[in-house]
């Protein structure tokens, strides 16, 4: 199955389609909701587990009447003045994937080549902003016990001290303090 995501307006509409962002505790668990507060509109996709509300468009598997049980899912609120602007005229998210040349680990960056070669797989429509850059965001799953970097973005979406890499055995022992 294809990674996707959705772009959402608010903190409420990710409340709406997921479980929400751990609030802490008392005994010295992180606020997660309030450091992520902070950064929102931005360059980063969180994992979150889906609720029932999420749309069934997101759960759709391939062309078939089947569907898939997605239990997590991606969601974005976006900086970019285009999305923005989209998002705040749809009473609903909208659904949204990377867009990589089919057979290659290349980012389509121009939209008459999307178009050109999407639209025969069903492509409903596109929006020209004209040639965007190629900024992937930061993927942080949130369904483990520590915020995970997935996939660093290239420029934006900077680790924060309270998200861990793989690799961030330290950083996992110090959770609990640093998103407070």
């Amino acid at each position: 199955m294809q990674p996707l995501s959705i772009l959402c307006r608010s903190l409420r509409d990710i409340d709406t389609y997921t479980t929400g962002f751990p609030l802490g505790t008392n005994q010295g668990q992180a606020n997660i909701f309030r450091a992520v507060k902070r950064i929102l509109p931005g360059p980063y996709t969180f994992i979150l587990p889906a609720t029932k509300e999420l749309p069934k468009q997101c759960i759709k598997h391939g062309s078939s009447t089947r569907y898939a049980k997605r239990r997590q899912v991606g969601v974005r609120m976006p900086d970019d003045p285009i999305c923005q602007a989209i998002l705040q005229n749809l009473e609903e998210p909208l659904i949204c994937t990377s867009v990589k040349y089919l057979a290659e680990d290349e980012w389509i960056l121009d939209p008459v080549t999307i178009a050109d070669i999407y639209e025969p797989l069903g492509l409903d429509f596109i929006v020209d902003g004209g040639a965007r850059i190629a900024d992937p965001s930061t993927v942080v799953d949130m369904t483990g016990s520590y915020p995970t970097i997935i996939r660093q973005g290239k420029v934006c979406g900077a680790k924060l001290d309270w998200m861990v890499t793989g690799t961030d055995q330290e950083a996992q022992s110090t959770y609990s303090r640093k998103a407070a």
